[in-house]
């Protein structure tokens, strides 16, 4: 197959126009000039769209599909209320195939914005069930939970058993798949199937400071380097946070009191925290990093972790913003994230570029600014955190975020010839200044096509949307009493 467009745009080197990618084997197997590849392959499959780019499939770092459903439910709530009434939602009154469905929900959300590859923190594994059901590329991590030191043991040995149970699913599939009322079985050939599982790799996820003990910390990150997972860890978000590492006083802390759990407060920064237990390293992703020290950027850096930005949501969530001027200036690899919908309202990457361009740290030097133009964020570096530096966050940079010969045919074609999109001048400056999700007229993975023509492969999306809206008014119910 090849795909030619108006535009190409690899992020890994300059835009070029009438350009074109053979795929071949589910891999890139040519990029250049669309007529120099039409002259080499005549009898090939011809895919052209006028007026677009292609480019590399987004990256996003950080999702949570399992919470798909509860977009728009929390609004107008502190964080901390909005933990608990999150948590006691997802325990108390959904069930877990209202869960899977919330997932499923989000991955054909991600799939239309043009999203790839996902790092997902899941906590009941559905979101294992939707990125295979779908054919999205993910790096799926098993949350672990537990405050209370003495538990540590024990939470360990029920996350050990977890990943057997999750590993076992992933080697099983697709004979074992759940969801199948959403889905369309005969239109998905049974060898495609089959090497969805390669695109997935599961991972841990100690959620935070605040909800995972040190000595837990330290197991999981044990587990985690024995068993070679990568490791996720939402960290420096709010201000709770750090009152209750710094001081030892706030709303985690008075939780902690009613739960009868004993807290000596270290007097540093989270990040500090995580840094004396000695668990951070190259396969950690460290998520948020709103509220960081000067030494905390060197930590960071020298342990080779890599970060999840996430800016559309530390904005909602009233957190502030992260310090992107010191993030780029230490060099810390960085990629983008949606986080989930309850906290963001939509998953569309182009829409997260905007707003970090807007990053008010970035204004205060000189250092991120073009000696050229004076921009201030190039949208070039953008666009790369949104996919390379995303693959790069993952550990996936070798395999996919650019369109390379050789790397994963995970490709997208952003419609560009819009009105809030008309003129271009430029394809990257369209890409990030004006397009957004709902202009994705392709998403492939691994070359199948798992969007095209306004409908997702093997999906009965009005089904889907039924089953959403049921639980809608399971949700509302719930509120009124």
């Amino acid at each position: 197959m090849i795909l030619s467009a108006r535009w190409v745009v690899p992020v890994s080197s300059v835009p070029f126009e009438n350009g074109a990618v053979r795929v071949e084997s589910g891999k890139i197997a040519a990029i250049g000039a669309a007529e120099e590849l039409r002259r080499q392959h005549p009898g090939e499959r011809w895919r052209h769209f006028p007026d677009a780019a292609l480019m590399p499939g987004l990256v996003n770092v950080h999702s949570h599909l399992e919470l798909t459903v509860l977009r728009g439910y929390l609004e107008s709530l502190d964080f901390w209320s909005w933990i608990r009434t999150l948590t006691r939602t997802k325990y108390e009154v959904l069930t877990l195939e209202e869960i899977r469905l919330s997932a499923l929900f989000g991955a054909s959300e991600a799939i239309r914005a043009g999203i790839t590859t996902l790092g997902d923190p899941m906590d009941l594994g559905a979101s294992l069930d939707a990125v295979l059901a779908t054919g999205l590329r993910g790096v799926l991590y098993q949350e672990v939970f537990s405050p209370k030191p003495e538990e540590a043991d024990a939470t360990v040995q029920l996350l050990q058993r977890k990943m057997e149970a999750l590993e076992t699913r992933l080697g099983s599939w697709p004979d074992e798949a759940a969801l199948r009322d959403c889905l369309l079985p005969d239109r998905l050939p049974r060898t495609a199937l089959g090497t969805r599982k390669q695109r997935v790799a599961l991972g841990v996820s100690p959620h935070a400071p605040y909800t995972v003990s040190g000595p837990l910390f330290q197991k999981v990150a044990a587990l985690a380097q024995s068993k070679k997972y990568p490791m996720c860890i939402h960290v420096a978000e709010s201000e709770a946070e750090s009152q209750l590492f710094q001081k030892g006083c706030g709303p985690i802390a008075d939780s902690y009191q009613q739960r009868g759990i004993a807290w000596n407060p270290p007097g540093c920064s989270p990040l500090r925290y995580l840094h004396g237990l000695g668990i951070l390293n190259h396969g950690t992703l460290l998520v948020h990093c709103i509220r960081l020290d000067a030494r905390d950027f060197i930590f960071v850096r020298d342990s080779g972790a890599a970060v999840a930005h996430c800016p559309k949501s530390n904005w909602r969530l009233g957190h502030g913003f992260m310090d992107l001027r010191q993030m780029l200036e230490h060099q810390i690899v960085l990629g983008l994230g949606s986080d989930s919908v309850a906290s963001n309202n939509i998953m569309d990457l182009f829409e997260e570029m905007r707003c970090m361009c807007a990053n008010p740290s970035l204004l205060q030097t000189e250092a991120v600014r073009s000696s050229t133009t004076g921009t201030v964020m190039l949208a070039e570096g953008a666009l790369r955190l949104a996919t390379l530096g995303g693959a790069e966050a993952l550990g996936l940079g070798s395999s996919i975020g650019s369109l390379e010969t050789g790397k994963e045919a995970d490709i997208i074609v952003v419609d560009l010839s819009k009105p809030h999109c008309v003129p271009v001048f430029s394809p990257v400056d369209a890409l990030v200044y004006c397009a957004r999700g709902s202009d994705v007229l392709l998403t492939s993975v691994a070359g199948e096509v798992l969007f095209e023509e306004g409908k997702i492969a093997g999906m009965e999306e009005s089904a889907l949307g039924r089953h959403i809206e049921g639980v809608r008014g399971k949700l509302l119910n719930a509120r009124k009493h």
